[in-house]
């Protein structure tokens, strides 16, 4: 019983660090319902901004995406698909209304934050570019590990239901 066990807790531990399930995006919307206000989370190990490019490198494979109460779902999706749908829903697309998001980065050590708004996201491997418009404070030139944080309002690109 003892090599079951052992077993079992290896398959279950390469399961659960082998990196997040991905979702179905149409039934995270539809499980999280109409009223859901979405909000996504990218990560990267080094950011750089020339006053109008926001470059995100060794960006993760995945965005984690999240509902606010009541429901409060939560799943991880592929940064690709995120992107991919950026512009697919007309008037409630990310392109016809760039959400916000909050910049966070480890600039020598010590946490810099920004305000941006996001736009033209291009995706390539493991390099992400926006073009941003800063609302407050200053991103940083360089800086190491990173989280952005988008505000996906009523309608993320990936909700069917927009």
């Amino acid at each position: 019983m003892t090599f079951v066990k052992s077993a079992a807790a290896a398959v279950l531990g390469t399961i659960l660090l082998s990196g997040p399930v991905l979702a179905d995006p149409a039934e995270t919307a539809k499980a999280a319902g109409k009223d859901a206000s979405w909000l996504f989370i990218q990560t990267a190990q080094k950011v750089q901004f020339d006053g109008k490019t926001l470059t995100l490198k060794n960006v993760s494979p995945s965005v984690v995406m999240f509902t606010d109460r009541p429901k409060r779902t939560a799943e991880a999706i592929p940064t690709a698909t995120f992107i991919k749908d950026w512009g697919t829903k007309g008037k409630n697309s990310f392109v016809a209304d760039p959400p916000n998001a909050g910049l966070t980065s480890i600039v020598d050590g010590k946490l810099q934050t920004a305000t941006v708004e996001l736009t033209k996201p291009h995706h390539d491997g493991t390099t992400l570019t926006y073009q941003v418009r800063v609302l407050e404070g200053t991103p940083p030139a360089s800086g190491g590990t990173t989280s952005v944080f988008i505000d996906g309002g009523q309608c993320g690109p990936l909700d069917p239901r927009c």
